[in-house]
């Protein structure tokens, strides 16, 4: 993830000073680097929710395998007492 993190980044930095070696109005340069801007917040804002699911399922994976393992220290806890 932080691997996509720094391209973003890097090619959000290499866009705007492309942008702004560009022979283009003031105007023009504006408008293309509020749009490389967004681009790059979109991409961001995107990669930080895949990350935020897949810490949610590891979460979700980690609490079912918490309840499994308290379920089997349960039974053998009833086992222990029901054999001795």
């Amino acid at each position: 993830m932080k691997e996509i993190f720094y391209f973003l980044l890097g090619a959000s930095v290499g866009a705007v000073v492309a942008l702004l070696f560009a022979p283009q109005s003031g105007k023009e340069l504006r408008a293309n680097l509020q749009s490389t801007a967004d681009e790059s917040l979109q991409a961001i804002q995107e990669e930080w929710q895949a990350g935020m699911e897949r810490i949610q399922e590891h979460l979700d994976q980690t609490k079912s395998d918490l309840k499994r393992v308290q379920q089997m220290q349960k039974e053998a806890e009833t086992e222990r007492a029901t054999a001795g």
